[in-house]
């Protein structure tokens, strides 16, 4: 069985991402310790961002805790793989694992700005990108409420004017030009 350490470092080094990037997280994974349970300030996580090419919109909320329009993703659990965690949290936020590529597309760090909320401080973001068709596309409203104020169907442009956060604006370009 592959250990965390060694299925994050073949992770990272298959995404095309910047040097720095790279550096940053092979860095942060030497240090192990990777989940939230084991590193309150910095750990892994994944998001998983749906979109539909065809219509050119994408899957993105109005996030509770955070207060900013995000698309889906969570922490990696404490033992867990990259792709556990990507199907753990699809299961928790949209009550079905969506087909996926294996390979992530994008990698960022997130620098946490609010100390008043929660002691995190960084999260190492895994990015996959989940091409959907949004008339077939049925998540658990439910789940999604506990996690979104709202969220739904964006044209990129609404996305684009409705995102702050400097990561999410990366993977909406990153969609585009994809």
């Amino acid at each position: 069985m592959t250990s965390i350490k060694q299925s994050l470092i073949s992770t990272i080094k298959l995404v095309v991402s910047s040097d720095d990037t790279k550096r940053d997280f092979l860095s942060r994974v030497q240090k192990e310790n990777v989940s939230r349970e084991e590193n309150p300030y910095t750990h892994f996580c994944v998001y998983f961002a749906a979109y539909d090419n065809f219509s050119n919109h994408v899957f993105i909320g109005h996030h509770r805790k955070s207060g900013l329009w995000l698309f889906n993703g969570g922490h990696m659990d404490k033992g867990e793989q990259p792709l556990e965690a990507l199907e753990r949290e699809m299961m928790e936020e949209w009550g079905s694992v969506q087909k996926y590529r294996n390979i992530p597309s994008l990698l960022t760090v997130t620098e946490i700005e609010h100390p008043d909320r929660q002691i995190c401080r960084f999260h190492y973001d895994i990015w996959y990108f989940i091409l959907l068709d949004m008339n077939k596309f049925n998540p658990d409203e439910n789940l999604l409420g506990k996690e979104f104020y709202q969220i739904g169907w964006k044209t990129m442009r609404n996305a684009k004017l409705l995102t702050n956060d400097p990561n999410t604006k990366i993977a909406l370009t990153w969609l585009e030009n994809f």
